[in-house]
């Protein structure tokens, strides 16, 4: 016969469990620890003063060694490591960013280093870092109390985004693209409001897409995972967790479906070519000034289509030289690179319009971004 299979156990104490709790492997009790550890808000200090005592032994007194052990292990599995390969720092999943060209939050605080032939692309860095500070405080407001204190402590270790705040994020992001072009644009800042939403509204599905795909390639490279939101992540492999608070009455199974299809067909595969073509941040500010200013937002006149055209010519202009100051020699493929990824994007966008219908008749995302 065969042998027993051996039970499960806590990933923190190591004593046997029957199921999951706050998603991880883990025994109610150090889950109903992590909690109260977290609503208190205390500063915990090691009882040996090294750090080691759940190494030492799992069913350690020490809470310190304990409630950085459950942190550890809930970054590890949302950024998809092993629980196994964690160590007991808890801020093993900050915000710091892999390559020195990637643009955060921290964007905005920095001097400027490059030469005056590219000023549209400098005053876009700056303002796209503005727009990631207020994404980064304005979804403090959507997320749970476990990432709040972490933001709180200037750590950012990403949730799993849900249902219940994914709408509320997207509005953050829509209202700050508004501001990030007006400030990046003197021409979009000049057109009434009406204009300025008819071609953020227009164009937000391609542009927040875009967005999620160059944040997600630099963050989660080696995996399929996502980032709907400057704060959250999404993995097709658990969208259970993101389906946890969707309305009453929805099908879940049918949902969960139809998210994982969709995803897979459109951001999964383009996730793909995001990370072979690898984005410079002058390349990117071009990829989402293009996505702003095209020909195929609805209900332009003349005017508008002379607009998108002069600043689609800055652009490329810009572009050319940032291309000359680095020495490229590969400009042609590399441009044509770039301009691939801009129609596939687009395509993106025009597919996620065409499921926002379906989910909606789902009972789902009644109410978008408006």
């Amino acid at each position: 016969m065969a042998a027993a299979e051996e039970p499960e156990r806590c990933l923190i104490c190591e004593v046997p469990i029957a199921e999951m709790h706050l998603g991880i492997m883990c025994c109610r009790a150090c889950s109903v620890f992590y909690k109260r550890t977290l609503s208190q808000k205390r500063v915990l200090r090691c009882k040996e003063g090294d750090g080691q005592c759940i190494l030492k032994n799992p069913k350690t007194t020490c809470r310190k060694c304990r409630y950085e052990r459950f942190s550890s292990i809930l970054s590890a599995c949302a950024e998809g490591r092993p629980a196994e390969d964690i160590s007991s720092d808890s801020d093993s999943m900050d915000f710091t960013p892999s390559p020195s060209c990637f643009l955060d939050h921290t964007t905005s605080m920095q001097s400027d280093s490059a030469s005056n032939e590219t000023p549209t692309f400098e005053k876009m860095k700056r303002a796209y870092g503005v727009l990631c500070l207020m994404r980064k405080n304005g979804e403090m407001g959507t997320c749970t109390t476990q990432i709040y204190d972490q933001l709180q402590r200037g750590i950012i270790n990403f949730a799993y985004a849900t249902y219940g705040n994914v709408v509320p994020n997207a509005r953050i992001m829509y209202t700050g693209l508004l501001d990030f072009f007006s400030t990046s644009f003197e021409d979009f800042r000049n057109l009434s409001k009406e204009h300025q939403h008819l071609f953020v509204y227009g164009n937000f599905d391609m542009l927040n897409k875009t967005d999620d795909l160059y944040r997600s390639v630099q963050h989660f490279p080696d995996c399929d995972t996502l980032m709907p939101s400057y704060t959250t992540i999404f993995r097709v492999d658990r969208v259970d967790e993101f389906l946890v608070d969707c309305p009453p009455g929805v099908n879940k199974e049918e949902a969960g479906a139809e998210f994982v299809k969709n995803t897979k067909r459109s951001l999964v595969t383009n996730k793909a070519h995001f990370k072979r073509v690898q984005l410079d941040g002058e390349e990117f500010m071009a990829l989402l000034g293009l996505g702003l200013w095209n020909d195929n937002t609805p209900n332009s006149d003349d005017e508008m289509i002379e607009l998108v055209k002069k600043n689609r010519s800055v652009i490329m202009r810009e572009l050319h030289k940032h291309y000359a100051r680095k020495g490229r020699t590969d400009y042609a493929g590399r441009l044509g690179d770039l301009l691939c990824l801009l129609v596939n994007m687009q395509k993106v966008g025009d597919l996620h319009k065409e499921d926002e219908q379906v989910y909606m008749l789902m009972n789902m995302f009644n109410e978008y971004v408006t």
